[in-house]
């Protein structure tokens, strides 16, 4: 067994065992004392924040009971005022205008002076055993309610049973008040005199929420007999309410703490619910300070583990790297090493011999560089006698005929696509200049078919003129029309040149109505082993300057069109991106 462990840690790498050896003697340490320390003092400052919100909750639920003591207030104040308790029983319907009696006036003046000292009470209603209805309001323009289906049904009959109990009859959202009431008695509480209805606003909560910062949870209030909540900060914890109301308390979700409080004159329950995370907020800066700590201590072993790597075992790793680098031809020669032991001396020896590699691989690689510039400067040489021979032709014919001013404008076309051609020394050129030679090359075609032929040149971005498209693409095509597609045609040959950018390629279209080619000569033509000067021999660059990342394609009706289109890799033609925009190029409609 011990054998066993010794032959499988021999096996182990050497930088493996000093990580090893450094996590087990110094991380795993120092990570328990920081883990104990951590939750010692979490559950220290938990406990001692969760005491301090708990006093907070009791002293503000204690304001709340005493906000809430102005409807027993209110109350009072009506019961031992015995000429308004009689003056409420009395009916005044006798009267055409109730509220031009003086007792109508004289019970309102009461109700409003009563109601102007309570600060959160809104608006009482007074309803008398006769169904006349008192009603006082702080807020301009509010309405009694004129049956118990506005606010929750059976309100009324259940007041009556309560015998001067409060009775909650809910939230009104359309008013935004809550809404509660309770049987008048007389002073000897013997005679049931009216039924009033308070409502007052829930916005004092609010305020004795931020007074004693419970924000950092949710505060609710509870409506015991409906089960409802009618107050809310935050829907954070809903789920969490729901249980709690229902006194479902085993399920309740983790990592939170919630303290309760119950208003029992209108059976409502205050609860506040706060996270774990929220209360240790004012840990954070204990923590910072642990984790610093830690941290500190960390980075000093990992900086002394790194440097026992790095003087021990580096230089081997970065041996074994070359050595791999050196399959995949990645090979770095600029290392100086300045260790006189044996790791240096064996280092040294490896980079001297990578050295000798790697300008041997240059070499071959200019070498190759070379020829391949050799052959397309070769192929590109092909052309221009090609254009030459045939521009020479039509001059000759036109002299023939004795068509003077016409030879003059085709030798003045011929000169400047001679001057524009010598003057590029590179195999590939913009998109611009290929188009000048073209009209150059097409003015000439014009005259030689007496005004027959016309062309039209269209780019769909102005960025695409700024594209490197190797050197004679297009003109062999445009030539090829002339030549061949409008052999046998005597009137309306047109050519079309289209240019745009297709996502990320550069799509080039040549277009002509002339004759057309049939489906087995377009694959003789497309052939790129042929050794011809036109359409084989613009394949061949093509390969040449972009391997197979390019698309060369021939279409035709045989009678009616061909269009030949060529698609090039857009990153490799231009440098940076322009503004698009749209222009075209007319000529000989």
């Amino acid at each position: 067994m011990i054998k066993k462990l010794l032959g499988k840690w021999n096996d182990i790498k050497l930088k493996n065992k000093l990580l090893m050896a450094f996590v087990i003697l110094v991380l795993v340490p120092m990570f328990l004392i920081f883990v104990l320390s951590y939750t010692s003092l979490k559950n220290s400052t938990l406990s001692k924040f969760t005491i301090y919100n708990q006093v907070l909750f009791e002293n503000a639920t204690e304001e709340i009971q005493n906000f809430l003591d102005e409807l027993n207030s209110i109350k009072y104040d009506f019961i031992m005022d015995d000429g308004l308790i009689s003056d409420i029983g009395k009916t005044f319907a006798r009267y055409t205008d109730p509220q031009d009696s003086f007792l109508y006036t004289n019970i309102l003046t009461k109700l409003s002076q009563y109601i102007s000292t309570k600060e959160i009470v809104q608006s009482v209603q007074i309803v008398n055993k006769s169904k006349e209805i008192y009603f006082f309001s702080k807020l301009q323009g509010d309405v009694p309610y004129e049956n118990d289906r506005q606010i929750k049904e059976g309100f009324f009959d259940e007041i009556v049973k309560q015998e001067g109990k409060y009775v909650n009859g809910g939230y009104d959202k359309n008013r935004g008040v809550y809404v509660v009431g309770c049987e008048l008695f007389s002073r000897d509480k013997i005679q049931p005199v009216a039924e009033m209805i308070v409502s007052f606003s829930l916005d004092f909560l609010k305020d004795v929420i931020e007074k004693y910062h419970l924000t950092e949870g949710g505060f609710y209030v509870a409506d015991r007999s409906s089960n409802q909540v009618i107050f809310k900060t935050t829907d954070k914890f809903e789920s969490i309410i729901e249980k709690l109301i229902l006194k479902d308390e085993t399920k309740l979700i983790p990592k939170s703490i919630f303290f309760e409080e119950t208003i029992p004159d209108l059976n409502w329950e205050l609860i506040y619910i706060v996270s774990e995370s929220s209360l240790l907020n004012n840990f954070s800066y204990t923590k910072r300070l642990l984790i610093l700590s830690f941290s500190f201590l960390a980075i000093f072993a990992i900086l002394f583990l790194i440097f026992i790597s790095e003087n021990i075992t580096a230089p081997i790793t970065r041996l074994i790297y070359q050595m791999r680098n050196l399959e995949h031809s990645k090979l770095k020669s600029n290392i100086k090493i300045v260790r006189k032991d044996e790791i240096g001396d064996l280092l040294n020896s490896f980079y001297q011999m990578v050295k000798r590699i790697d300008e041997l691989v240059i070499r071959v690689y200019e070498e190759e560089i070379a020829r391949k510039n050799a052959e397309i400067n070769l192929l590109h040489m092909q052309l221009n006698p090609h254009f030459l021979y045939n521009t020479l032709d039509t001059i000759n014919a036109l002299a023939e005929l004795g068509r003077c001013k016409d030879v003059s404008v085709v030798a003045v076309s011929l000169a400047k696509f001679l001057r524009s051609n010598m003057a590029i020394n590179k195999s590939t050129i913009s998109l611009a200049d290929e188009i000048k030679q073209i009209e150059h090359y097409l003015t000439i075609m014009k005259i030689r078919f007496s005004g027959k032929l016309s062309y039209r040149i269209v780019y769909s971005q102005e960025e695409v003129l700024k594209a490197e498209v190797p050197r004679h693409l297009l003109l062999p095509l445009v030539e090829n029309s002339v030549v061949h597609g409008f052999k046998n045609k005597n009137r309306d040959a047109k050519i079309l040149i289209r240019a745009r950018k297709v996502e990320n390629r550069l799509k080039l279209e040549v277009v002509d109505n002339g004759c057309g080619i049939e489906l087995a000569k377009i694959e003789k033509i497309k052939n790129a082993s042929n050794d011809g000067i036109g359409i084989p021999n613009i394949i061949k660059r093509l390969k040449l300057l972009y391997k197979e990342d390019f698309d060369f394609e021939i279409k035709s009706k045989v009678g009616f069109w061909t269009k030949i289109i060529i698609q090039l890799p857009w990153d490799k033609v231009v440098k940076k991106e322009e503004k698009e925009n749209v222009h075209s190029f007319d000529s000989g409609r």
